[in-house]
């Protein structure tokens, strides 16, 4: 059901991309690549069992990572409204908690437990349906700003794959899970000549996975592994107008 809901939403953006695509020309289009560093907050991981028992690990420490990317949309031009656009974001980061941190349990079990490695490859596919930009020191030959800070924000479907989980028995499982979160950015744009761009920005996530596995031990049961992570990247890269 769930990755229903996610095909669903991703055919609703297409089509809204599609209806809002100028057909006219007037439009300054841009294809971006960055990397750069992530730092994760520090979270929960929920385990809950169909035998009806909850246990949550607390404040597990997450490695940080990097991140890499690249992105493509316009910004709205002859319409006077160059300070618009809109795109289409797609990165990878991975988020790994270090084996042998000591943590808090509350539910099913004792009151602390040695936590064993966790990792989580995610990729984001970030619908960006408001972008805006402050066009700064126009002049003829950058007639939308030398210098552009911009802002964009929108829902994003963060796609995470986990493998062995130390937790299940039987061993070689793994669980993939798709969900809906959301995705900020803040930066600036410094155009180099016309066509030419170098921009760094700070961009904040927010999302939940929940991955499913069958654990023989003690007894056969469905475990469900619930985490919500917030994440911060701190990435730089070229931007490419056309």
């Amino acid at each position: 059901m769930a990755n229903r809901k996610i095909i669903g939403l991703l055919g609703l953006m297409l089509c809204i991309g599609l209806l809002l695509s100028p057909k006219d020309g007037s439009a300054e289009w841009y294809a971006d690549a960055y990397a750069g560093a992530v730092w994760t907050a520090n979270t929960d991981l929920t385990v809950t069992s169909s035998l009806g028992t909850t246990t949550t690990y607390q404040n597990l420490d997450v490695h940080n990572s990097w991140t890499a990317g690249g992105r493509a949309g316009y910004w709205l031009d002859k319409t006077k409204m160059d300070w618009l656009g809109f795109g289409l974001d797609v990165f990878f980061f991975d988020l790994k908690t270090p084996p042998g941190q000591q943590v808090g349990m509350t539910g099913t079990g004792g009151t602390t437990t040695q936590f064993a490695h966790w990792s989580l490859p995610a990729w984001g596919i970030g619908f960006d349906v408001l972008r805006l930009r402050l066009p700064l020191l126009r002049d003829q030959e950058f007639v939308h700003g030398r210098v552009q800070p911009y802002l964009a924000v929108g829902p994003t479907v963060f796609i995470t794959y986990a493998g062995q989980n130390s937790f299940v028995q039987p061993g070689g499982q793994s669980s993939t899970d798709a969900s809906v979160g959301v995705k900020v950015d803040a930066g600036a744009t410094i155009m180099v000549t016309k066509r030419i761009g170098a921009f760094a920005q700070y961009r904040f996530t927010h999302f939940t996975t929940e991955l499913e596995y069958q654990n023989n031990t003690p007894s056969p049961a469905t475990e469900t592994f619930k985490t919500t992570y917030d994440t911060h990247h701190a990435i730089a890269g070229l931007s490419l107008r056309f």
